[in-house]
Formats: C-alpha cells, structure tokens, sequence
C-alpha cells in the first residue's frame, strides 16, 4: 500500500516536460543511457549519459529519482561531469549515492557532503562527493522550472572530493574549500586531480 507522499511522488511526470531538452542544450549530446533493471531488479532510476565536445566532457545524470518518494521538493536529480575518459567513474558515484538515497528515502541540500571511509574510485583519493551547483554550466541546469517558471527539479551535481578535502570541510567549511580551489586552479572535472588539503 502507497501513501499520499508516494503516490504524489511518483505522479505528474507532466511537470517535467521539455527536461529532456534542457539537460541535452546544456550537457550535450545524448550518447547512452542505463536503464533501472540493468543489474536484474528495478532500482528506481536510470542514467543518462551526455557529451559536450567543446569542453572535452562527460556527464552522467540519473532518471528517476524525482520519482522517488525522497521528501525532496523540489524533486532531485543528480549529475556529474568529467573529461570523457573518466566516465565510467562518473557513472559509479551517481549510481552509488543515487543508490543511497533510495535505500535511505533521503535527499540531497546544497553543499552537502556524502562521504565514505574507502576511497570509492580505486586509485584516487576520491572519498566522497559534494552535492552542489554546476560549475560550468549556468543556473537553468540546476533549476528546472515548468512553463509558468514554478521550480520542478533541482539537479545537484556531485563534485568529487579527496578525503583530506572531507576533514578540511569538517574543520572550515565548504566555502573554505571552494577558496582553496580557486587558490590553486583546480580542475574538478578530473579525477585524477590533486587534493588541495
């Protein structure tokens, strides 16, 4: 039996007409896509993945959790972006933190951070992810509005971080560390990158 919040939640797909297009003039082209049965059961949501050529760029954006029954309102999705050789990882860490949300029925706020004790791409410090605004892309990737400019989705995009960013968080701030970033010209689109704390 469906309560009231999930039968809200997984209705009015009509909210979201023209998404498909917004996330395409933004992220690039479509280039696959993954569906929610893919390991057998049905896990609640789908990837997409994007490619933006000018930039050399992948992203990855889960389908579906706006259906979930989350709490989140607006409904949420999640991206990330990265050099196109590093797809496959950016497809794990939507997975694995969409994943999260589902089995948790939680949702994402600005600058908050999901960590992990190991590292969750093998061979890199990567230990977690900040869920946050797009870095390149402008404010209507974020926020998809319908045609009455009413908010109907909010796109966090999950950006990467080391362990030791993690601790420099915990002991000064998210804003702190986006200084650190701009300090030191990092990249947040590679994974590869080196940790600034």
């Amino acid at each position: 039996m469906t309560t009231e919040h999930e039968r809200s939640a997984m209705g009015g797909a009509h909210r979201f007409v023209g998404l498909a297009e917004n996330l395409e003039r933004h992220a690039g082209a479509p280039t696959g896509a993954e569906p929610p049965n893919i390991r057998g059961e049905n896990r609640g949501y789908g990837l997409v993945f994007f490619h933006l050529a000018q930039y050399h760029l992948s992203t990855v954006i889960s389908s579906g959790l706006r259906f979930q029954p989350l709490g989140a309102e607006p409904a949420q999705e999640l991206a990330c972006t990265v050099y196109k050789e590093q797809a496959e990882a950016a497809r794990h860490l939507v997975d694995v933190t969409a994943e999260l949300m589902v089995e948790q029925r939680t949702f994402l706020v600005p600058d908050q951070i999901v960590p992990n004790e190991q590292p969750l791409l093998a061979g890199t410090e990567i230990h977690g992810v900040l869920a946050s605004g797009h870095p390149l892309f402008p404010p209507e990737f974020t926020r998809f509005t319908d045609p009455g400019g009413v908010e109907q989705l909010q796109v966090f995009t999950l950006l990467p971080v080391t362990l030791g960013e993690l601790n420099y968080i915990l002991d000064n701030g998210v804003t702190a560390l986006r200084r650190q970033w701009a300090r030191f010209e990092i990249d947040v689109f590679d994974l590869g990158r080196p940790s600034v704390a």
